[in-house]
C-alpha cells in the first residue's frame, strides 16, 4: 500500500521480517507438539534428542536443540514458514479477530464514526466480494486516468506528484518524511529512487530467471485489469520489467542502505534540479506538496541520475504504464477478487506458499493491519500486565550495566571514545509494551457500510487520506519522541538510532521469549538476547554513527573508527563463509549490522551469567529455541537475497561458535567439530 523507504534507519529490527505487500499477515497455527523445556544433558522428559541421535550438538547446536519441534512441525499450506514469532503472531491475530467479530455482531448498536463502526464496516466491505467486483478500481481510478491522460513528461510528473500528495504513494520517485539524521528533533524530506518490485537483489539474481518470468506474467495480468488488451498488456509488462532491471543496476545494495555516510545527501531546492537536467522537476514537487522545505535529502544519487535519463518524451508511454502498475500492485489486496487473486498468486509463488488464505482470514488480517494502533489498544487491555513490564525494565537495566562494563573493558578502544559510548548508553530511551499516548489518525475518516455505497477500496483510501493529512501536519512540527514505530501486537522489537531508543512491543513479551516462572538464565537467552541485540544496534556499523541524542555525528576518534572498521571487516568475512541454504552463502556485508548485534548481545548476556555452566547451558538452549523455524525453499532464497538478517540456523550456530563462553559450557566441542571455531578466529567487536 503506502510505500515506505525501508532502508532508512528509522528502525533496526530484531527478527526476520515476515511482511507482505498488504501489511502484517498472521497465518494459521500448524499441527505441532507443544515445545517442552529443554535440558541439553538429555534427562527424561527434556524434549532433547536421545543418545545416538543423528544431530550432535558438536556439529549443529541449532538442530540439536530444536530437533523434535522441527521434525514434528509442518509449515501451514497458506504460509511460507513456521516459527515461534509466527505462533505468537497467530495468537495475537486470534485475540483481535474475536474483538472484530464482536464489533460485527454489535454493529447496529455502534455510533456512526465510532471505532467499533469502522472496524465492522471495514471488515464487512472486505468480505463483500460482489461489492468489491462492482467497485472495480474505485477511488484509484481518477489517479490512473490522470496518469494515463498525461500529454507529456511535465503532466506525468504532476500526476504522480498528486498521487503522493493525496496518498503518500510513489513509483518513479518515492519520498518520505523521517527524522532528520543530522538533527533528530525535526523532520526532513528524504527523496529516494524508484519502486523496484521484487527488489534489486532478486532482479539481478541470474538463478531467478524463472521467477522473474512469472513476475512479468503477473505484471501483464495487472495491466489487463487497468484496461489494456492482452497484447498491449504483454508489451507493457516486458517494458516495465526491463525498466526495473535498468533502474536496479544504479540502486544501492542493501549493505549501503542504512549507512548515513552514503545516504545522507542534503540538496537545496535549486541543487536538486541539477539531478534532473532533462526535465523541470518543480512540477512534481509542487503537485506533491513538497515545496518550501529547507532542503531535500537525496538517498540514492546514482539512481536519481538514471531516473532522470528516463524522464523524456520517448519514454512517456513506458513511464505511464509503470506508474499505473505500481499503484494497482500496491493496492492489489484491497481491490477486486480477480486482482487480489492475481496479487496473491504472485506473492505465493515468491514465497513457495501452496494455498490461498480464506476470504475471512484475509479480510480480518487487513482490517487489523489498517487500524493497527486502534486494535493495539484493545490487545493491551486483554493481554498485557504491568508486572511483566516492570520485570523487563529490570532486565534492561542489568543488560545496560553489563554492556557498559564490556565497553570499558575493550582493549582496542580509547578512553575518549569509550566515554562517548557510555554517554550514549546512559541516554538510551526504553519503551516497553505500548505507547504512553495512543495515536488517533483516523478520527476524521469516514468508513461507509456497503448499504450506503461503501466499498473496501474506497474505505481504505478514506483511511489512508486521513492518515496522510495527519502525517503532513505532523512533519511541520518538532518530532514527538514518544511515538512508536510498531503496534503493541507486533511480535518484533527495534532500535531507532534517531531516537536512541529500544522498543519492545507487548506481543513479544511472552514465552518462549519471556516467562515469569522461568529461570533467570533462560529468560536471558530469550528476551534478554532480544534486549541486548537492540542495545547492540546502537553500536553496529551504521547505528554507531549516531550520538546520544540520535543525531548523525561521528563521536569516535579516527584511530578507534579505523579499528572498528577492521573488526567489522572480519565479521563480514566470517559470515561470508556461512552456508545460508543449500550451497548459497550468507552475504556478510548485507547482514553486517544484524550480525554485529547478534555477536555483541551474546557476549553481553553471557557476561551476566558468568562462569556458571548450568546457567550458561540454560541460556544457550533458550537462545537456540527462540530461533526454531521452518521456511519454504523459495522463501529461503528470497530471504538470502533481500533480508538483512542471517538465517536462523546461522544466527544460532555462527554466533555460538564465536562465543568463548560456549566452550566453557560445552568443553566436549573440539577441533574438527562443525561447531568449533579456533579462538583466534572467533570474531568479536563488543
Amino acid at each position: 500500500m503506502n510505500k515506505k523507504i525501508c532502508f532508512l534507519p528509522a528502525v533496526l529490527l530484531f527478527l526476520f521480517f515476515v511482511l507482505t505487500g498488504c501489511g502484517k499477515k498472521p497465518e494459521p497455527q500448524p499441527e505441532q507438539t507443544a515445545a517442552q523445556p529443554v535440558n541439553v544433558q538429555g534427562e527424561a522428559g527434556s524434549g532433547v534428542p536421545e543418545e545416538g541421535s543423528k544431530v550432535r550438538l558438536e556439529d549443529d547446536y541449532y538442530g540439536f536443540v530444536n530437533r523434535y519441534i522441527l521434525e514434528e512441525t509442518k509449515i501451514p499450506e497458506d504460509s511460507n514458514s513456521w516459527s515461534y514469532f509466527y505462533k505468537l503472531d497467530k495468537e495475537a491475530y486470534e485475540v483481535l479477530h474475536e474483538v472484530l467479530q464482536e464489533a460485527v455482531e454489535n454493529r447496529q448498536k455502534s455510533a456512526p464514526g465510532s471505532l467499533e463502526q469502522k472496524i465492522a464496516d471495514m471488515y464487512l466491505t472486505a468480505m463483500d466480494m460482489e461489492g468489491r467486483r462492482n467497485a472495480g478500481l474505485g477511488a484509484l481510478q481518477p489517479y490512473i486516468d490522470e496518469i494515463r491522460n498525461a500529454s507529456g513528461i511535465k503532466e506525468y510528473l504532476e500526476s504522480v506528484g498528486k498521487l503522493y500528495s493525496d496518498l503518500g504513494h510513489g513509483s518513479i520517485i518515492t519520498a518520505q518524511w523521517l527524522e532528520d539524521m543530522s538533527d533528530s528533533s525535526r523532520y526532513a524530506l528524504y527523496v529516494d529512487g524508484a519502486d523496484l518490485g521484487p527488489g534489486k537483489e532478486t532482479l539481478e539474481d541470474e538463478t531467478q530467471a524463472a521467477l522473474l518470468s512469472q513476475y512479468q506474467a503477473y505484471i501483464g495480468k495487472i495491466m489487463e485489469s487497468a484496461g489494456l488488451d492482452q497484447e498491449e498488456a504483454a508489451q507493457a509488462a516486458s517494458g516495465i520489467l526491463g525498466l526495473q532491471k535498468e533502474l536496479a543496476a544504479s540502486a544501492l545494495p542493501l549493505s549501503d542502505q542504512s549507512n548515513p555516510d552514503v545516504i545522507y545527501n542534503p540538496y537545496s531546492a535549486e541543487e536538486i534540479k541539477s539531478l534532473f537536467p532533462n526535465e523541470d522537476i518543480d512540477g512534481f514537487f509542487e503537485a506533491a506538496g513538497l515545496t518550501g522545505v529547507p532542503f531535500y535529502v537525496v538517498t540514492q544519487e546514482g539512481q536519481m541520475k538514471k531516473i532522470s535519463r528516463y524522464l523524456t518524451e520517448d519514454h512517456l508511454p513506458l513511464l505511464k504504464n509503470y506508474s499505473i502498475f505500481c499503484l494497482i500492485n500496491d493496492f492489489g489486496p484491497y481491490l477486486t477478487p480477480e486482482i487480489r487473486d492475481s496479487y496473491l498468486d504472485w506473492y505465493n509463488v515468491q514465497k513457495g506458499i501452496k494455498e490461498k488464505k480464506t476470504d475471512e482470514k484475509m479480510a480480518s488480517e487487513m482490517t487489523q493491519d489498517i487500524l493497527g494502533f486502534e486494535f493495539g489498544r484493545l490487545y493491551v487491555e486483554k493481554c498485557f500486565t504491568e508486572g511483566d513490564k516492570l520485570a523487563i525494565e529490570d532486565m534492561v537495566h542489568q543488560i545496560l550495566g553489563a554492556y557498559k562494563k564490556q565497553i570499558m573493558g575493550l582493549d582496542w578502544m580509547g578512553e575518549e571514545t569509550k566515554a562517548a559510548a557510555v554517554k550514549k548508553l546512559d541516554s538510551m530511551t526504553l519503551k516497553i509494551g505500548y505507547p504512553d499516548k495512543w495515536p488517533d489518525d483516523y478520527a476524521q475518516a469516514s468508513v461507509l457500510p456497503a448499504e450506503s455505497g461503501g466499498s473496501f477500496i474506497d474505505n481504505t483510501i478514506s483511511l489512508l487520506k486521513a492518515k496522510n493529512r495527519v502525517d503532513r501536519d505532523k512533519v511541520r512540527k518538532p518530532v514527538d519522541k514518544s511515538e512508536w514505530g510498531m503496534t503493541p501486537q507486533t511480535v518484533n522489537a527495534y532500535y531507532n538510532p534517531t531516537g536512541n531508543e529500544i522498543v519492545f512491543p507487548a506481543a513479544l513479551l511472552q514465552a518462549p521469549f519471556y516467562d515469569s516462572e522461568a529461570d533467570f538464565a533462560a529468560n536471558l537467552g530469550g528476551i534478554g538476547m532480544v534486549i541486548a541485540h537492540e542495545v547492540s544496534h546502537a553500536f553496529d556499523s551504521s547505528g554507531s554513527l549516531y550520538d546520544e541524542n540520535g543525531n548523525y555525528h561521528v563521536w569516535w576518534t579516527d584511530e578507534d573508527r579505523a579499528k572498528f572498521k577492521k573488526l567489522a571487516d572480519q565479521v563480514v568475512a566470517y559470515y561470508n563463509g556461512q552456508e545460508g541454504y543449500e550451497g548459497r552463502r550468507v552475504n556478510g556485508a548485507q547482514t553486517l549490522n544484524e550480525n554485529i548485534a547478534d555477536l555483541g548481545s551474546m557476549n553481553c548476556i553471557t557476561s551476566i551469567v558468568g562462569d556458571d555452566v548450568d546457567d550458561l547451558k540454560l541460556l544457550f538452549v533458550q537462545y537456540a529455541t527462540i530461533w526454531a523455524s521452518k521456511y519454504t525453499p523459495e522463501s529461503m532464497i528470497q530471504r538470502l537475497n533481500t533480508d538483512v538478517h542471517s538465517p536462523a540456523r546461522v544466527r544460532v550456530n555462527a554466533v555460538l561458535s564465536a562465543t568463548d563462553a560456549f566452550y566453557k559450557a560445552y568443553p566436549e566441542i573440539k577441533e574438527g567439530d562443525a561447531m568449533y571455531t579456533a579462538q583466534e578466529k572467533r570474531v568479536k567487536i563488543w
